[in-house]
């Protein structure tokens, strides 16, 4: 692909690129605002965690069912909230949507803070529908925000600044999620549940306060707050589908989803098995994977000023692609390494260009809702991609250990091969259609 000599920014204006994002208010609060959600959620994940598996539930021979449950829990709003939210946030006014939906997450976290005072009264099973109602609640909440909080980017973040914008937050999320587990299981164990749930329902009334003070034009459009709510979430629907872009960068998601489960699922066992390492070096490997989206997402911006993001997002598919099946060959810790932390680089490359591409291809009108059904499939995807790679690997590739080519091929790394063909295969699939793109720089 040869860069287009129209869309080269010049070395200037890819210095300044960052300082002028900096100079909107909006960024300068919603940034900020975002970090101490995020920080939030990881203290709140982890502390829902240990706080069933070591006290409410400890030692249950059901314990790991009863935490499966919050995975369930948390899932289940963004398939079947997710686009009533979507239609609600383009026929109102985005704005109190924003700042509402937070609200209700922050008393619905805090209204976990009862529990420990009622847990004789409730009993285990009370103290479980409790935080199951509270992880759905802020869950469905969180549709509601996640959908407003993309139409205010777009209608605060000038499209030029949008790939640096998404950067900068996609580079700061992971850097939490380096440092941000290891800080909420002391935190719990040492200051108790109480103060992490605090901390959580804190963090979404301080991303409320900064919020609030974004002012920006947040009136839906009047043809679509006329719009009945069911055909609105049709309307969202029929646009997807109906848009060739939309539908090879959905296709993306998936894909990207369906290899993420994959590994989410099976990756201990590869780090036994294959790497023959304690189960503890995947904490390891997760750094290594970080760091490498941390560096693919700050570079995005860059590359995307001088070629079309289309095809980069295709490309990135590819790359990652291959570099996934290139560690599911792997037999030593050293090259494993390496390989997980490059495969990270063109994920957080695609994750910092769909964004922006989404948001220049549907009209704002339209944002709320085709968002949410993407949110929607891409979590169906994931959900079923964990579910297909832990019954493939204990029935129907149980036992496998054949050698092709002088490669030895097991179930786990037989399908992490094959989501890294999916991952090619969906690259060049999108390529032709995403390619048509054309980057405004």
């Amino acid at each position: 692909m040869q860069p287009d000599s129209s869309r080269v920014a010049s070395p200037s204006d890819a210095d300044t690129t960052p300082a002028r994002l900096w100079s909107l208010q909006a960024w300068r609060l919603a940034f900020p605002a975002s970090l101490v959600s995020r920080l939030g959620d990881f203290v709140f994940d982890i502390t829902v965690v240990l706080w069933i598996s070591t006290e409410i539930a400890p030692d249950r021979s059901w314990t790991p069912i009863a935490v499966s449950g919050v995975l369930i829990a948390a899932a289940l709003p963004v398939l079947f909230v997710g686009p009533l939210a979507g239609a609600y946030t383009d026929r109102f006014d985005r704005r109190r949507v924003l700042l509402w939906s937070n609200a209700v997450q922050a008393v619905t976290i805090g209204s976990l803070l009862l529990i420990p005072l009622c847990g004789n009264t409730i009993g285990v099973g009370g103290q479980l529908v409790w935080i199951y109602l509270g992880v759905m609640v802020t869950n469905a909440a969180g549709q509601f925000f996640m959908t407003s909080r993309s139409v205010m980017i777009a209608a605060t973040i000038p499209e030029n600044l949008r790939n640096s914008a998404f950067a900068q937050q996609g580079a700061a999320n992971q850097t939490l999620a380096i440092i941000g587990p290891p800080l909420a299981a002391p935190l719990m164990f040492t200051a108790g549940v109480g103060w992490a749930l605090a901390i959580d329902a804190v963090s979404f009334l301080v991303c409320t306060w900064l919020l609030a003070r974004v002012r920006w034009d947040s009136a839906p459009d009047p043809g679509t707050a006329q719009l009945g709510l069911s055909e609105s979430i049709r309307e969202g629907a029929r646009v997807v589908l109906g848009t060739p872009v939309l539908l090879a960068i959905g296709s993306a998601i998936v894909i990207a989803m369906i290899g993420a489960a994959a590994l989410n699922v099976l990756e201990v066992f590869f780090v036994t098995d294959a790497l023959d390492q304690p189960a503890s070096m995947l904490g390891v490997l997760s750094m290594f994977y970080a760091v490498g989206m941390v560096l693919g997402s700050l570079v995005a911006p860059r590359l995307a000023r001088r070629w079309a993001p289309g095809p980069l997002i295709a490309i990135g598919l590819i790359v990652s692609g291959v570099e996934l099946l290139a560690y599911s060959r792997c037999t030593a810790l050293a090259p494993a390494l390496l390989l997980y932390g490059l495969i990270g680089a063109p994920i957080g490359l695609v994750n910092v260009l769909i964004g922006p591409l989404w948001m220049k291809t549907v009209a704002p009108a339209m944002l709320g809702r085709t968002l949410a059904w993407l949110n929607a499939v891409s979590t169906a995807a994931n959900l079923v991609s964990m579910a297909a790679a832990g019954w493939l690997v204990s029935t129907v590739l149980h036992g496998l250990d054949l050698s092709l080519a002088g490669m030895r091929f097991r179930p786990v790394d037989s399908v992490f091969s094959a989501a890294g063909m999916l991952f090619v295969v969906g690259g060049l699939v999108t390529f032709p259609i995403l390619n048509r793109e054309r980057s405004p720089h």
